[in-house]
């Protein structure tokens, strides 16, 4: 039988307007998530750029190749993905696992990252924060998905969002268990062992780093670390956000992301060439 190489699957969609792209963008999902959590910010951004919106491993219509995962993997496949389609060098938005992708695939294949999107993660965990993921892990492999899904509920969303928006936070909850159990703790071990801090100082690509002020899971401490490192990093902490900013506050996170693009247009002369 011929070699099955896993595959990521990924709608590409063409700007709006019929011209040619201004950018090129990629955006990357939350554990738990799949592509449809961009929804919102595609419709934006698609007005005048490409957009391409892909699944994980393990989630929404993407294979599910036997774990454990790194990130270096999954940096690794999303560069692929990105070159088969000839894209490069793209703007990246990664989220919370996709942030953490993000920061491997701008040190392993700065070639097709022309600027990064850091939101809602990490660039390390302590000790204590691992062990936790080593349970969250165990718990997945012994009782599934349907364990683990409504704490996540509470980190993903605050409490006021929860109570004003109980049919959003329903479908997110319906959403992790179509999710695999198996590539989801795969994904977990990947996240567990995120390990870029020492080296984001690498980073060339020019950095807007994201946090939500509420966001337990990778609170703002997190993101000022990720900012401190990468050369000429912003920071943006998005108020009454917590670890799913973009669907929480989602006008404020494409404002965030639109006010820095123009930003790095007028720095980088070849950015506006490009346009």
């Amino acid at each position: 039988m011929p070699h099955h190489h896993p595959r990521l699957d990924c709608t590409l969609h063409e700007p709006r307007n019929g011209q040619a792209p201004r950018h090129t963008f990629v955006l990357s999902h939350a554990l738990g998530c799949d592509r449809t959590m961009w929804d919102g910010l595609v419709e934006r951004l698609s007005a005048d750029s490409r957009v391409l919106t892909y699944d994980q491993f393990g989630h929404g219509l993407s294979d599910t190749p036997p774990g454990p995962y790194t990130m270096a993997r999954l940096a690794d496949e999303a560069a692929a993905l990105i070159k088969e389609r000839g894209l490069g060098p793209v703007i990246w938005i990664g989220l919370s696992m996709g942030g953490m992708v993000g920061q491997e695939l701008a040190l392993r294949h700065p070639d097709v990252v022309r600027a990064l999107v850091l939101a809602n993660t990490t660039s390390h965990y302590p000790f204590d924060a691992r062990q936790g993921w080593d349970q969250r892990i165990a718990t997945l492999r012994t009782q599934g998905l349907e364990a683990i899904v409504d704490t996540a509920m509470t980190r993903w969303f605050h409490d006021r969002f929860r109570a004003e928006q109980p049919q959003a936070v329903a479908h997110w909850r319906a959403k992790v268990l179509t999710a695999r159990a198996e590539g989801y703790a795969a994904c977990c071990e990947a996240i567990r062992d995120v390990d870029t801090f020492e080296r984001l100082q690498r980073i060339q690509a020019p950095t807007l780093v994201i946090a939500g002020e509420l966001d337990q899971g990778t609170p703002p401490v997190m993101a000022r670390a990720i900012a401190s490192q990468v050369p000429h990093a912003q920071l943006v902490v998005l108020l009454q956000a917590s670890h799913l900013s973009v669907l929480e506050q989602p006008a404020d996170f494409a404002h965030a992301v639109e006010r820095w693009v123009l930003d790095i247009e007028a720095s980088l002369p070849q950015l506006a060439a490009a346009a």
